[in-house]
């Protein structure tokens, strides 16, 4: 949690009764929205992926989180909100991981409230040999731009289709025509917007809960994720 920077938000300390007559309302919807969107439960996500679920509630809608009790109560003065899943496991032979981390703390001062947010959501793949760093977003996403992570050069892939849809950024020509081999296959997620970061070690598709690339549609392609994220760590690192 300390690698990713909380989002901070501030309220007078008039708003809280709205901001809890909110939350109470979503809750009630979303115990519907639940039960119509099981497929993104922690338990069946693991079962969709073929990965053991080794941390985490099994019931945990990481696409409704506020059907979850403790997520729709909300934080108070030294009780945060804090629902962490984790999937691990292999897809053709290589080690694969789901992570889910949303936390939030409270802090009620004499005129206002400061909540601290952390959120992130990433399914990554591990490869046998180190790569140069990369990091690729979609040129064009729902709900806007997608915020690069790292200080890298943006290269050309040597692939039209490829260059039009995503911007490419490493350091390592070599990567770039490498990545140009494989990005083209993940047009599916054109709904959802793609975002991927290599650490060297590493390629994780990062999700967002309320923007983009949005967590509920890129899930609701697991399966190919997966597929495409192993071919894509394989390819390059092996």
């Amino acid at each position: 949690m300390n690698e990713i920077p909380p989002i901070v938000f501030i309220a007078p300390i008039l708003t809280i009764a709205v901001a809890v007559y909110m939350v109470i309302n979503k809750g009630r919807a979303a115990k519907n929205l639940d039960a119509q969107w099981t497929q993104y439960r922690a338990g069946e996500l693991a079962t969709r992926l073929g990965l053991q679920l080794v941390k985490g509630d099994p019931a945990f809608n990481l696409f409704i989180r506020q059907a979850n009790v403790d997520v729709s109560r909300g934080p108070s003065d030294g009780k945060p909100v804090h629902v962490e899943v984790l999937l691990e496991g292999e897809h053709d032979g290589s080690e694969t991981s789901l992570r889910y981390l949303y936390r939030v703390e409270q802090d009620t001062e004499f005129t206002r409230v400061v909540w601290r947010i952390w959120h992130d959501c990433r399914m990554t793949v591990r490869t046998k040999q180190a790569f140069p760093e990369f990091e690729v977003v979609s040129r064009k996403a729902p709900m806007g731009p997608i915020a690069k992570t790292k200080t890298l050069v943006a290269r050309p892939t040597g692939n039209a289709v490829v260059d039009k849809t995503y911007v490419v950024m490493t350091n390592e020509k070599g990567m770039a025509d490498a990545l140009g081999q494989h990005l083209e296959a993940f047009s599916r997620f054109g709904n959802s917007g793609v975002h991927l970061v290599g650490d060297g070690e590493e390629v994780s598709f990062v999700m967002k809960q309320d923007k983009a690339p949005l967590l509920a549609n890129a899930l609701y392609y697991a399966e190919d994720m997966q597929r495409l994220l192993v071919k894509l760590a394989q390819g390059i690192g092996g």
